[in-house]
C-alpha cells in the first residue's frame, strides 16, 4: 500500500479518493466535457514545508486539518483526491473559470482563519479549467506535476 493510500484510508472513507480513482474520474470527465462542450475545473492544493524545523508532527495535524477543512467547505458533487503525500486535488464538475475562481477564493479565505504559517507550512492553490487551459492531456499533465505556490 503506498503512502497517499495509507493516509486517504485514514481520512473520510470514500471522500477523499487515491490517485489512481481521481485520475480515472478526471479522465472520465475529460471525455463527457469534451463529448458535450461542456467546462471543469481542477483546483490542486500543495502544503509545503517553510522552514527547516523538524515539524513532523505539526505536519501532519496540518494537514490533517486541511483535509478536514475541504470536507466542509467543498460541494458533495465536488471530487476531493489526495495525489501525493501533501498534495490534493479537487474535480469541480460542471465548473467553468468563472465559478472555479469562486470556489478558489472560497477555500483562500476559507485557509486564510487557519494559521499554517505558524506551523511551519504553506498552502497553495492553483486553478486550471478544461478547455481554456489546454486539451485534456495538458490538464492531466499539470495535475500530476503542479507546484501550486
Amino acid at each position: 500500500m503506498r503512502v497517499s493510500e495509507h493516509r486517504a484510508n485514514q481520512l473520510e472513507p470514500g471522500r477523499i479518493l487515491n490517485e489512481e480513482l481521481f485520475l480515472y474520474l478526471v479522465d472520465l470527465e475529460v471525455k463527457r466535457a469534451r463529448r458535450y462542450q461542456d467546462f471543469y475545473c481542477l483546483l490542486l492544493l500543495k502544503m509545503t514545508p517553510i522552514s527547516n524545523r523538524e515539524g513532523g508532527g505539526e505536519a501532519k495535524t496540518s494537514f490533517q486539518t486541511l483535509t478536514n477543512l475541504l470536507l466542509t467547505e467543498v460541494r458533495e458533487s465536488d471530487i476531493l483526491g489526495l495525489l501525493a503525500e501533501n498534495k490534493l486535488a479537487i474535480l469541480l464538475p460542471y465548473a467553468d473559470a468563472c465559478a472555479g475562481g469562486l470556489a478558489k477564493s472560497r477555500l483562500e479565505g476559507a485557509l486564510a482563519y487557519y494559521d499554517f504559517r505558524s506551523r511551519g507550512c504553506e498552502v497553495g492553490i492553483r486553478q486550471v479549467c478544461f478547455p481554456i487551459n489546454g486539451s485534456a492531456r495538458d490538464l492531466i499533465k499539470k495535475v500530476l506535476e503542479t507546484d501550486p505556490s
